[in-house]
């Protein structure tokens, strides 16, 4: 039995269609979601929730740190009958901008770091992970298949303690209580991801835009853009544009980044010493 309320969870939820499970340890949540086998038919929306994760994945492959008793981890499948259309895009600014106001109660200073951080303070507090995958086409209808779209998101329940993590982190309830049961953080997370996910293949990303960038980290600051080590672009943070790439003023011209295998930095000396000191 997990020591995680499931009861408590799909209460917080509100989600009638919301189907939850928990596990103490896995190696990780989307991971286990992903491989699942396909049925004839989309499946309901499925939460797996744990409190440790043995490996755990952010972008670009990098591990994911879940420390037992000081995070949790948690992802959604979500699954609809698909042609040839792209899988949708933007969800990661959808999926951030539901976290933030899931966790308002707790972390009202929460901000959202292009293209898929959490973060207080200017520390790391959590990050999402957006995954796809589509069956084979359908036996009943061979020009449609079943798309699975598995969200991911790791909250640090405290300031990590771990030395891999390499960067600063906090903690949801760094300074003040934890709750008991973080099933009521989880609860209230999956319900407005699940919640927000509908609106955005109903009305499309127009609302969610707009609310990103009211939580931007980095909105006007001087950043640089990196593959890898290598910096690739810097300018002025403009925001974001309705697919979720980045907007850079670049030398007197507006360039846009996509996700790709590029990360986001502050335009510091700090920064600039750490990338060339590798």
């Amino acid at each position: 039995m997990s020591s995680l309320d499931a009861d408590r969870i799909r209460a917080a939820a509100g989600c009638d269609t919301l189907l939850v499970q928990t596990v103490d340890e896995i190696d990780s949540t989307n991971d286990a979601l992903m491989r699942r086998p396909f049925a004839l038919a989309p499946a309901s929306p499925t939460l797996l929730a744990t409190l440790h994760q043995t490996a755990g994945r952010g972008r670009r492959g990098r591990a994911w740190i879940c420390e037992a008793g000081r995070s949790l981890a948690l992802s959604i499948a979500f699954e609809r009958s698909v042609g040839a259309e792209s899988p949708p895009a933007a969800l990661s600014i959808v999926v951030g901008v539901a976290v933030a106001g899931a966790l308002a109660p707790w972390a009202p200073d929460l901000r959202l770091k292009w293209p898929n951080d959490l973060q207080r303070a200017g520390r790391k507090l959590g990050g999402i992970l957006v995954e796809t995958r589509r069956s084979l086409p359908l036996p009943h209808a061979s020009a449609r298949a079943i798309e699975r779209v598995v969200i991911g998101i790791g909250i640090n329940l405290a300031a990590p303690r771990d030395p891999r993590v390499g960067q600063p982190s906090c903690g949801l309830f760094d300074g003040s209580p934890a709750l008991d049961d973080p099933g009521t953080v989880i609860g209230c997370v999956a319900g407005g991801v699940a919640r927000a996910f509908d609106r955005f293949l109903a009305d499309g990303s127009g609302e969610f835009v707009a609310a990103w960038q009211r939580y931007d980290a980095l909105r006007g600051e001087s950043v640089v853009v990196l593959e890898g080590e290598r910096v690739v672009a810097s300018g002025a943070s403009l925001g974001i544009d309705r697919q979720g790439a980045l907007r850079l003023l670049c030398d007197g011209a507006v360039r846009t980044v996509r996700h790709g295998e590029v990360s986001l930095r502050r335009d510091d000396a700090r920064t600039l010493a750490r990338i060339a000191d590798r």
